[in-house]
């Protein structure tokens, strides 16, 4: 199983707002009046400023979800693995998780009786500022994190505003959360009495994250 991560961030922004004062007032003709900005041979210039800055989100750069697990005959003993990553977000967040296959996948034809996609779960694990661990959490087949599943699962990727697992709190790289991907011992009698081909299973989860109202 590979994991790879992409972040969607949020750059912030600045804004400066200026306006003067005249050096004089002119009076009547031929006769000039000291401005009451203008003291000793100098002009008052008044500038108004005013800034803001935007909210960040995406991955701290010491932890981005990363990495490779291979597990030999999962499907006589299972597994269970984790991936642990850390979010840099000033606000509220979303994380999304998109499956390439759709479950583990081996190539080669399907005889009868026989499958090439082995499922899984995916359960999300965040965590944030003063919160307790995990804040948020949720568990989903891999079948329902495909980019073509039926019924997708409410963290489906790619993340945005209003998809993913949401986050509620700050998080900082004091926090550490998880993508823990767990595979069952492979049952056939619970996927339609087939089993599963010989062959090197793969999958590959996209992590993305993004800023949240």
């Amino acid at each position: 199983m590979r994991i790879s991560a992409r972040t969607l961030g949020v750059m912030a922004a600045a804004g400066l707002m200026l306006c003067s004062a005249s050096a004089f007032a002119q009076g009547t003709p031929g006769v000039y009046y000291a401005d009451p900005g203008y003291i000793n041979g100098s002009a008052i210039l008044n500038v108004q400023v005013s800034a803001s800055v935007g909210g960040r989100c995406g991955f701290d750069a010491g932890g981005v979800p990363s990495g490779t697990y291979d597990q030999r005959n999962f499907d006589v003993t299972g597994f269970t693995h984790n991936v642990a990553f850390k979010l840099d977000c000033t606000g509220p967040s979303r994380v999304a998780v998109v499956s390439t296959n759709g479950g583990l996948k081996t190539g080669g034809t399907v005889p009868a009786g026989y499958a090439t996609l082995a499922p899984y779960n995916v359960t999300l694990d965040l965590d944030g500022v003063g919160g307790s661990n995990p804040d948020a959490t949720q568990t989903c087949a891999v079948a329902d994190l495909s980019a073509s599943a039926a019924s997708p699962c409410t963290f489906r990727g790619p993340a945005s505003t209003t998809v993913g697992l949401r986050l509620a709190l700050p998080a900082t790289a004091a926090q550490t959360s998880y993508l823990r991907a767990v595979a069952p011992i492979y049952n056939p009698a619970a996927n339609g009495g087939n089993y599963l081909v010989s062959g090197e299973y793969a999958d590959t989860l996209t992590v993305t994250v993004s800023v949240a109202p």
